[in-house]
């Protein structure tokens, strides 16, 4: 059986002034702002976000990176609100791509499940024509 993934997204109700904002210890004129997430991403969600947010064409002066129940953007103050949108879309993204790849999952899944049960009918079968003489 495979391992499932879920939906993340950013809380709905961010108290704006208990948001954790901090210089950036490498970037010069950068902050990490700490955002809640509405749960815990697993390591699929994940791996599926940070190959969304890397091949986004909108790399300069930010990183992301997913601690816990959190997403931490660290860039510049400029443009914060078009960085968020931004966020926003790279977890629309991953969430996109998190239920295509469960579907995927579950079709192999099931055609996996028929086909043993197909391999399970026909060695009944067998050994019913052995029982009755019929091979």
């Amino acid at each position: 059986m495979s391992r499932s993934s879920k939906k993340v997204n950013l809380m709905e109700s961010i108290d704006v002034d208990k948001i954790l904002i901090q210089r950036d210890i490498f970037l010069t004129g950068a902050y990490v702002i700490q955002l809640p997430l509405d749960s815990q991403p697993d390591y699929v969600w994940q791996t599926l976000f940070e190959q969304e947010w890397k091949s986004s064409l909108h790399l300069w002066e930010r990183k992301v990176v997913v601690v816990g129940d959190k997403v931490l953007l660290i860039t510049t103050p400029n443009e914060i609100a078009e960085k968020i949108d931004w966020l926003r879309k790279m977890i629309e993204s991953t969430n996109m791509r998190v239920e295509r790849l469960m579907l995927a999952q579950e079709v192999k899944e099931e055609a996996e499940t028929t086909e043993l049960l197909a391999k399970h009918e026909n060695i009944i079968r067998d050994e019913i024509r052995i029982k009755l003489g019929i091979a």
